[in-house]
């Protein structure tokens, strides 16, 4: 393992987030298998994130996670041959695609709530419910559009 770039002490919100997110997934990755479901990549969980929070276009996917919407496709496509996902025409654009569940996508998808539920509750037992319900106060503040140095 390489050495870090920075010390402990100079972690940054930034990667403190990132951290979290690798030990949520993780966490939401070994529920859904103890559940049966197969192993999803972290891109595709990211798709599914993604569509949880409504956002369903491949090129709009693609650019909150930060990758070209080649790869986003492919993602998609993997998705889709798991029986996860289907694109469908866009109701409001017929030229373009949107990526609904398929019934199995909602199953799992609904799995993964819980496991994710499941995964804060152990999160709660470890640090302390005070702690978690200060976390998600801060995290659902409405921070205001992202800093833009002057």
């Amino acid at each position: 393992m390489s050495k870090p770039l920075f010390e402990t002490a100079d972690t940054n919100l930034a990667q403190l987030f990132m951290r979290a997110f690798y030990w949520a997934d993780e966490g939401l990755q070994n529920a859904l298998k103890r559940k049966g479901w197969p192993t999803i990549t972290r891109a595709q969980s990211l798709v599914f994130v993604n569509i949880g929070e409504g956002v369903t276009r491949p090129s709009e996917i693609a650019s909150r996670v930060g990758v070209t919407r080649q790869a986003i496709h492919q993602t998609i496509n993997e998705l889709v041959e798991m029986g996860f996902l289907m694109l469908e025409p866009d109701p409001r654009d017929r030229r373009a695609k949107v990526v609904v569940y398929t019934d199995t996508g909602a199953k799992i998808g609904r799995d993964a709530v819980e496991a994710l539920r499941q995964v804060e509750r152990s999160l709660s037992s470890r640090i302390g419910e005070e702690r978690v319900n200060a976390l998600r106060e801060a995290l659902t503040q409405e921070w205001g559009e992202p800093y833009q140095p002057v």
